[in-house]
């Protein structure tokens, strides 16, 4: 009896129970439950899923031996289970479990996206995400026909590197964590196993034992390379070689050349080099393999499966020189290996409990026989030499791509079917489909072929008419068309698969007279699948199945009415058995026992369906019949589809019952039970009490009176009002309105849209004898991962409208305020202005942030830049056909080719002519404006201007050093 726990592997365990384990435990444990094996003792019951994460070790249930121990006289006394870890549920050793039957193509995707896709599907596998940590790079790869974990395995070594190693586990609660080992295990031993003088020590603990140490050069590899995907002789290829070049030599002193091929055809050519790589890493060295026996310790909370410890044992040459630690005084040069694998005892001290499939759990530890051997075997070495070879094919060529295409299969119709009843007693249809095998779309013959898909969905075309039966149970408002009352269903397509050497498929589950499109293709072993078939349509058979014959109703009858009660049972025996998809049942009503049920004897239809069923909620049904003499009762069930059963066993009145037509007088001092339907004139009161809680009905209405006498219902009966104090709720959960919903009764209305916890809510506070009005939404993220709330708020002075935060109600977002004098608008985050609008009586503004402004009233506007320093540049329009500009112009030589006017100064000497170029080409044509800065006075022209600059005459010539003044204006 031992749990062997082994790196990314299912490892296994067993435990041996006691003979005497009661029958109903032992039958309790079922195939693919869980064990889980936890330190110290606790309760399963008061613990639960809790232990998951608290036990050691958490193991699947595979095997139950139930046998004889030769040693005893008893009985069936050699009890024991077994199984294998959680890594199960990923797959299992024949690679069986939630295998990829449909590619999974990660492309350039993050390590984490690409393990989440590579995850069992909702609902077909254990296993979901834990904590799956950051990886550099990215994986492009194809995964089919695998298991998850296979497939994670395998992305985990190629995303691998010699200094951050990727790997995963599976946690007792069914999540897998993934990502570096520095995440998921210790990289920095805290654990040294060494020989002689083991102990503790500040930062260290030393176990001793028995070593067992292996080194071999068998593997020794200086070179791989790796046949990746391909067809025939084109296949891609890998290479890496060892560096540095490795120090051992051959026999003529050469350097050791060990070129080693590794076949993998599912790996992708972008991922060849990065695969021969790694393969390379596994064979670099010595292989260094410990296996420790230690009786000592208990080597949990020393290390788990995946961590890294010391070994020291200089006379087995586990030595690393580079290496230094100190233990107790004493400097070490151990190795870092990782433990790989360990096997330890169920002793006495450990709680072992059994999770059923359901979630509950059962308490197993008095049932164990533990074992008195505590030893523990721990094996370790280099994490280079565990990566697991993702490689078993043989070296070779690829055979060549198969490419031919299945044809189209075609259907034999017509397809036969029928109605059926399933598990929930509701009516449903299957159809057996029929179809030829095809040829290949060359004309060959289908040598490989793997399997056929057959897929349908509902014929949204078809017209669905209705009988005046099936009509007569749905409302005349339910209808849609004359032709088509009932309206279409819809439907996505869904598929079964079909063998190959299979001609036929039965499609089950249908609804029945619904119509339906199918379609059909053939698929081969390489994947090649030919083309859909052209849409053939079916009707599924329709419901012609009646009810099963209803028992016979009980019956209480009186001189003016019979009233029967039917618990839904069916005559063979039960109650509330009958179909779910049962609608009514028709009371007949006759004189003779053994009547035929007819039009004439239809006395009424009482509502019985599939809800009143599950509820087991009996029909009460009352039928007038104005006769004293013996009657007799039959019930007939009618299902949706309009289908009658068989009339019922008869039955007759087993009671009177006394009308008040025949009642003088009655003083009643206690009703016990049953049901009063009249009317009553109440000349006094109908209470509950005196006094104290109470409720109490008189002439003058209802009311209800709290413990403490305070009256907290009022309904007035000469004028309708209503006084209530407390809480209202249209509901108790769902879509309701809540008034008065807090316990300190603040006036407040609350809105629930939904069946989740979120609401809308209008409240009102008070300052004073002004009473403020709020509308709030329920909060919401903004975005930014802040919880903020849309808000209107009305009070005395304003009225505002804007997003805030949920927590302390300042502004997040746009906000409008109008008060009696101005309003305002615009955009806060967080405390910091964005656009904004201001308007009172005298003036608008419209402000950007960091300067941006513009500013109107009844004399002026100006629009402009304005941040407070030197940069101000604005325009101001006043109301007397002025034009202001406050700034400074642009220089011509930082013009753009739309701006539309510049200006510069252009110095030059003794010249007389002068021609400037703008710098950048103009997108129209430009009029000037110049002047010559001399100490004489000249002529001048402007004798030539285009788009890219202009040309300035001057006469006489230039006095000196001087320049040009110009204004250009773009038309």
């Amino acid at each position: 009896m031992a749990v062997q726990e082994v790196l990314k592997a299912l490892g296994s365990w067993s435990i041996k129970l006691q003979g005497g384990v009661p029958r109903d435990v032992l039958d309790g444990i079922d195939y693919f439950g869980h064990v889980a094996i936890i330190p110290g003792r606790l309760d399963p019951l008061q613990y639960g899923d809790n232990l998951l994460t608290a036990a050691r070790y958490v193991g699947v249930v595979r095997t139950k031996t139930i046998g004889d121990d030769g040693r005893t006289d008893a009985p069936g006394d050699d009890i024991s289970i077994g199984g294998v870890g959680m890594a199960f549920w990923l797959g299992d050793e024949d690679g069986k479990g939630a295998v990829f039957e449909n590619a999974i193509t990660p492309a350039s995707a993050s390590f984490a996206t690409t393990i989440n896709m590579l995850l069992p599907a909702s609902g077909a596998g254990a296993v979901t995400a834990g904590t799956i940590y950051s990886v550099a790079g990215q994986y492009t790869g194809r995964h089919l026909f695998e298991s998850p974990r296979t497939a994670i395995q395998y992305v985990c070594d190629t995303m691998s590197t010699t200094s951050v190693p990727v790997s995963w586990r599976v946690n007792g609660n069914g999540t897998l964590d993934a990502g570096p080992d520095s995440n998921l295990f210790v990289t920095n031993p805290t654990c040294v196993i060494v020989t002689k003088g083991a102990g503790e020590d500040m930062a260290l603990r030393a176990l001793p034992g028995s070593m067992d140490v292996t080194r071999d050069v068998e593997d020794y590899t200086t070179r791989v390379v790796l046949l990746a995907e391909g067809d025939g002789t084109s296949i891609a290829t890998g290479a890496a070689d060892i560096t540095p070049a490795t120090g051992y030599k051959d026999i003529h002193g050469n350097a050791l050349k060990l070129t080693r091929l590794v076949s993998e055809s599912d790996t992708s050519t972008t991922n060849a080099s990065i695969r021969a790589a790694l393969q390379l890493s596994r064979f670099t060295s010595t292989r260094n393999a410990l296996q420790l026996s230690t009786a000592d310790y208990d080597v949990h909370g020393s290390f788990v499966v995946g961590d890294r410890v010391w070994v020291y044992d200089p006379d087995s040459g586990l030595v690393d020189t580079s290496t230094e630690i100190t233990f107790r005084g004493t400097r070490l040069n151990p190795l870092k290996l990782q433990v790989t694998e360990t096997s330890w005892a169920v002793t006495n001290g450990y709680t072992v409990a059994y999770r059923a499939a359901n979630g509950t759990w059962t308490d197993l530890t008095q049932y164990v026989e533990f074992e008195s051997d505590g030893t523990n075997t721990v094996t370790v070495g280099d994490f280079s030499r565990q990566l697991t070879d993702s490689s078993t094919e043989p070296v070779g060529s690829r055979p060549n791509a198969d490419t031919s295409i299945p044809g189209v299969p075609v259907f034999v119709t017509p397809f036969s079917g029928a109605a059926y009843l399933d598990g929930r007693g509701f009516t449903r249809a299957r159809t057996i489909v029929q179809w030829n095998a095809p040829l290949n779309v060359d004309g060959s013959t289908v040598l490989d072929g793997d399997h056929y898909e057959v897929r349908y969905a509902v014929d949204t075309d078809m017209i669905y008419p209705a009988t005046w039966s099936q009509l007569s149970v749905v409302r005349w408002a339910d209808l849609q068309l004359w032709r088509q009352p009932f309206a279409a269903p819809t439907g996505k397509w869904l598929t079964v698969y079909a063998a190959w050497g299979d001609t036929t498929a039965q499609l089950t589950d249908l609804s029945p007279g619904i119509g339906y499109d199918l379609q059909i293709r053939a698929v081969d072993k390489t994947g090649n699948a030919g083309a859909w078939s052209g849409t053939t349509t079916f009707v599924a058979s329709a419901d012609n199945l009646p009810p099963s014959t209803p028992a016979a109703p009980s019956v209480a009858g009186s001189r003016i009415a019979v009233q029967i009660t039917h618990q839904l049972g069916k005559s063979s025996g039960g109650t509330f058995n009958l179909e779910s998809d049962l609608d009514h049942l028709e009371v007949h009503v006759s004189y003779e026992p053994t009547f035929t049920p007819d039009a004439t004897t239809l006395k009424g239809k009482a509502v019985a369906n599939a809800g009143m069923i599950q509820a087991q909620i009996p029909v009460v049904f009352t039928v007038q019949v104005e006769e004293t003499s013996a009657r007799y009762v039959r019930c007939v069930a009618v299902d949706k589809t309009g289908n009658k059963s068989g009339p019922s066993d008869s039955a007759t009145a087993t009671a009177l019952l006394i009308d008040d037509a025949h009642i003088s007088d009655l003083t009643v001092s206690k009703v016990t039970a049953g049901t009063i339907n009249a009317d009553f004139i109440v000349g006094a009161r109908i209470k509950t009490s005196d006094t104290g809680s109470r409720v109490e009905l008189n002439s003058g209405g209802i009311g209800a009176w709290n413990a403490a006498g305070d009256q907290t219902v009022a309904i007035a009966a000469a004028d309708g009002s209503v006084s209530i104090i407390g809480q209202l709720k249209s509901g108790t959960s769902g879509k309701r309105i809540e008034i008065n919903p807090t316990s300190t009764f603040l006036p407040e209305i609350r809105w629930y849209a939904n069946t989740g916890t979120d609401y809308g809510y209008i409240n009102a506070v008070s300052s004073g004898t002004d009473v403020s009005l709020g509308m709030n939404s329920s909060p919401y993220d903004d975005g930014t991962g802040t919880q903020v709330i849309s808000r209107n708020y009305l009070s005395t002075s304003q009225a505002q409208l804007a997003v805030i935060r949920a927590d302390d109600q300042t502004r997040r977002g746009g906000y409008v305020t109008v008060a009696a004098t101005a309003i305002f608008a615009g955009f806060n985050r967080g405390g910091v202005d964005g656009g904004r609008f201001t308007a009172d009586a005298n003036s608008a503004i419209v402000e950007w942030p960091n300067g941006g402004k513009f500013f109107g009233s009844s004399n002026q506007a100006w629009v402009g830049f304005d941040d407070g320093t030197s940069n101000l540049n604005q325009f101001l329009f006043d109301n007397v056909g002025k034009t202001n500009h406050y700034g400074r112009w642009t220089d011509y030589a930082d013009l753009g080719a739309t701006q539309g006017l510049m200006m510069g100064r252009v110095g030059f000497s003794a010249t007389t002519s002068l021609a400037v170029g703008y710098g950048t080409t103009r997108a129209s044509i430009t009029r000037m404006v110049h002047t010559v800065e001399d100490d004489i006075v000249h002529s001048d022209c402007l004798s030539a201007n285009s788009t890219t600059g202009f040309t300035v005459t001057i006469s006489p010539a230039l006095n000196g050093a001087g320049g040009v003044y110009f204004w250009s204006f773009r038309v």
